[in-house]
């Protein structure tokens, strides 16, 4: 904005700043101006001995020029042309600004996921996550490897792999040496693999020395690892997305206090086992193989193992139709294409038939694909 005009001594110049500081040009440099406008050399030099920095403001205004200008005076430029520049200025400086504003809420939306990540992995020391494999086994076999009292392990994986059981062996001996106590509950379809069996019975029968207990569960039950009722190892429920071998170490006494608890319940409820083969009988033929649809014997899908797990469970059909998300009457003809399967007419008769087969052995709990029980490499 310009206000006044421009007439020997008492010139009044007031052009606000759009050059985004908010300030308007000094006193001095509008007398300045004044004085260059009017060619008066003596005031041109008064002024700009005394403050030298009047005469770089009109030049950064472009006010002022001083190439080819004769007795030292520099030459006035028309302030309309000076003032659009700096109104130029200060709109591109606004739409900038106008742009950041819009862009906060992003910005504060990916931050915010920065800084919740951090928060999850060292608020108090408490938790960390770990969605690297590499990361994972080798944070696990530290906090096993060092537990002093107890090490208390749910594994829902099923059978272990033979390469895992022969590096396990050592080091789980190596604990119940130093008098940790060892208390593992698997899923029941190890009770069929050779290899766990074999495991278990060397555990569970050392002769001297403190030996290790296992017991078996059917069914579902989450994975968890305890060491000395201070740090507990759990798979990923929060993290989107996350790796199925994704992992969290607690250390925060209440949460481990509740998974000791849950994993004594687990306890309760299963069998204790010392590394007997199930006998096999009837139509089991693939007891020793990899559970899963193909193997030899079994001739149930994943989703029909999955209907009679909750009828053997006790669930009624509807109640079963709900859970697995289907309707009732595509439910009505799933379980007639079960009795079908097994030549059978009555819902005993199916329950009957499915608990003797092999299919009532088969691992679901793993993924898809991928053996069952290798998100985390260790027995205990």
């Amino acid at each position: 904005m310009i206000t006044g005009n421009v007439a020997g001594d008492s010139e009044a110049l007031a052009i606000t700043s759009a050059h985004g500081d908010g300030r308007e040009l000094s006193a001095d440099a509008m007398r300045l101006y004044g004085a260059c406008a009017t060619r008066d050399i003596e005031q041109v030099e008064q002024i700009t001995a005394t403050n030298p920095g009047a005469q770089a403001e009109l030049l950064a205004w472009g006010l002022i020029t001083l190439e080819d200008q004769p007795g030292g005076v520099p030459g006035v430029r028309d302030p309309k042309h000076a003032v659009q520049r700096r109104v130029d200025d200060v709109l591109a400086a606004a739409e900038a600004q106008v742009a950041l504003l819009r862009s906060l809420p992003d910005l504060t939306t990916q931050l915010t996921h920065h800084y919740e990540a951090v928060q999850l992995r060292v608020a108090g020391c408490a938790s960390v996550y770990l969605d690297d494999q590499a990361a994972v086994n080798a944070r696990l076999q530290d906090v096993v490897g060092g537990a002093k009292r107890e090490i208390l392990a749910a594994q829902p994986g099923g059978p272990r792999d033979q390469a895992l059981l022969d590096k396990a062996m050592p080091r789980d001996s190596a604990a119940l040496d130093r008098g940790v106590v060892l208390r593992t509950v698997y899923r029941d379809t190890v009770r069929d693999h050779g290899p766990t069996a074999s495991y278990v019975s060397a555990m569970t029968n050392r002769g001297t020395g403190r030996s290790a207990q296992y017991r078996t569960l059917p069914g579902k039950f989450e994975r968890m690892i305890i060491v000395d009722g201070e740090t507990a190892v759990v798979p990923d429920y929060i993290v989107a997305e996350s790796p199925p071998h994704a992992a969290w170490i607690i250390t925060d006494p209440a949460s481990v206090a509740v998974l000791s608890r849950a994993f004594d319940a687990t306890w309760m409820r299963a069998r204790p086992w010392m590394g007997q083969l199930r006998p096999r009988g009837g139509d089991a033929r693939d007891t020793l193989g990899a559970y899963g649809p193909g193997s030899e014997g079994v001739r149930t899908t994943r989703r029909q193992r999955e209907i009679m797990r909750n009828l053997c469970g006790g669930f009624s059909q509807a109640s079963t139709a709900r859970r697995i998300g289907v309707s009732e009457r595509t439910m009505e003809k799933e379980v007639a294409g079960l009795k079908s399967l097994w030549g059978v007419s009555t819902m005993n008769e199916l329950i009957f038939q499915y608990a003797q087969s092999p299919d009532c052995r088969v691992d679901d709990s793993a993924p898809a694909v991928g053996p069952a029980g290798a998100e985390y490499e260790t027995t205990a």
